[in-house]
């Protein structure tokens, strides 16, 4: 059972410096820019948008933003970061958004391996389908399960240190707790996150999050499924190909 922390201000405050990578923010700009020629008023939708890093910098280069999350503390961060009053933030979840409103759907951070149950995943992608407009697109990345990221989140392969935003610096890390290779919809992984903070005080121990490794025909025929057509399947921020170990599976399916 998952119980995340994000729905706390002090989690939130944090999520930046721990997750500052610009591949996939860099891979969803341009791909915006892309699939917006020749259309006015382009709109993205942001399932799972969090504190709303992406969001605020397609509403920057001018496009309609709407960011959709269920932690209130995420989206409070996303609020009052600059440029934050450029897009519409609701807090909720996918079934939350009005119909036909968006050229574009993306799930960034990993969002899409958040949803355990097929029956969750189907109804994410389900109401995707319905919040896109015709021959709108669906973005998001899940990690290979064949890369077995999870052996690698250990206390010393992912500690760090970094400077948080009202002074100081904090160190977190993560820790693997259980791992289910033999569910048949995919590798379900349990981990938590440990965060000490300037002053000394820790969290993370008493909270863990769970995430489903979906190998890619599963991905792909689940949107198939929802009513999308398969335009692209990338296994990196290259646009690599997919391979059997490879870091990512990248997708992108026109709304049919």
């Amino acid at each position: 059972m998952t119980k995340s922390g994000y729905d706390k201000p002090h989690v939130a405050q944090v999520y930046d410096a721990e997750n500052s990578g610009r591949w996939d923010l860099d891979f969803y700009l341009a791909l915006a820019e892309e699939l917006s020629q020749g259309i006015d008023d382009f709109a993205v939708l942001d399932i799972g948008c969090g504190t709303g890093a992406l969001g605020v910098e397609l509403a920057q280069a001018g496009y309609q933003v709407i960011g959709v999350d269920p932690a209130e503390a995420m989206l409070e961060t996303a609020q009052t970061r600059p440029g934050g009053h450029l897009a519409t933030w609701i807090h909720g979840y996918a079934n939350d958004v009005p119909d036909a409103i968006a050229d574009l759907v993306i799930m960034t951070g990993h969002v899409a391996q958040y949803f355990i149950t097929d029956d969750a995943w189907d109804e994410v992608l389900q109401n995707a389908h319905r919040a896109l407009r015709p021959g709108g697109r669906i973005a998001f990345e899940s990690r290979n399960p064949g890369n077995r990221a999870w052996e690698r989140w250990t206390h010393d392969n992912t500690l760090g240190t970094y400077p948080h935003p009202d002074g100081g610096e904090f160190t977190s890390w993560v820790e693997s707790l259980q791992v289910n290779e033999e569910a048949p919809e995919g590798v379900i992984e349990t981990h938590r996150g440990i965060t000490v903070y300037p002053d000394g005080t820790r969290s993370g121990d008493d909270t863990s999050e769970t995430l489903i490794f979906r190998p890619i025909d599963r991905l792909t025929s689940s949107l198939e499924g929802a009513g999308f057509t398969i335009e692209h399947a990338y296994g990196d921020w290259s646009r690599g190909p997919v391979t059997e170990t490879g870091v990512e599976h990248i997708l992108i399916a026109r709304r049919d």
